[in-house]
């Protein structure tokens, strides 16, 4: 039978879808081929196993109790006893109210005045008196001049029985023009209690030595 065998235009067309054909079923296997398993790519995972670290036993040290120290054999230190003085008239010199006290008028020199304290001990012990007397001339009951000022001369203890009598010199520069005092307050060395005795001497500067014994 004879259908269309011989007309090239017919043949052409068959070819193209023939070569179709085979085109869509290569493309078929190879989207087959690429769509197979998929290929796992390997990997590496790290553990890391924790570690303890000990110590040898020899470095570990025990703990030590504590003890108390022990007591001191050393004998505690006893303080020194404190001498206690052998009478209280001694140990404070002589009081006020053991003392006889006078003042008395001296000599003169060109331009100065002499006079001098006397210290009797009126009392039945011996006592002793160290320093200065505070000495103040007045005049009508009112300091004249000023205070009787320390010689400098050195200081001892002179201890008085009872009746005997030790002294304190005083030097007046009369050569100002100040009133004469009537009277000198006087206060035993060491003391407080203001005496105030009779004496005439010229309101300048005056200056009194230390006790010594008469």
């Amino acid at each position: 039978m004879y259908f269309h065998r011989g007309n090239p235009i017919v043949l052409t067309r068959l070819a193209a879808a023939g070569a179709a054909v085979l085109l869509l079923a290569g493309c078929t296997q190879k989207s087959q081929a690429g769509s197979g398993a998929p290929v796992s790519t390997p990997t590496t995972s790290i553990t890391v196993t924790p570690t303890t670290a000990s110590l040898p036993p020899s470095s570990i040290s025990s703990p030590v109790p504590f003890s108390p120290p022990a007591p001191s054999s050393t004998a505690p230190v006893k303080p020194s006893p404190t001498p206690s003085p052998s009478s209280s008239v001694e140990a404070g010199g002589c009081p006020t109210s053991a003392l006889t006290i006078r003042a008395l008028r001296g000599s003169g020199a060109a331009g100065q005045q002499f006079a001098f304290l006397q210290f009797t001990n009126a009392s039945g012990t011996t006592c002793s008196l160290t320093g200065y007397p505070g000495v103040q001339l007045l005049l009508a009951g009112k300091p004249l001049g000023r205070p009787a000022t320390r010689s400098g001369k050195p200081i001892r203890t002179v201890r008085i029985a009872p009746g005997t009598s030790v002294s304190a010199n005083l030097v007046d520069d009369s050569s100002c023009n100040a009133a004469v005092s009537d009277s000198v307050q006087v206060i035993p060395p060491n003391r407080t209690e203001r005496i105030v005795l009779k004496l005439a001497l010229r309101g300048c500067a005056l200056q009194v030595d230390p006790v010594t014994p008469s």
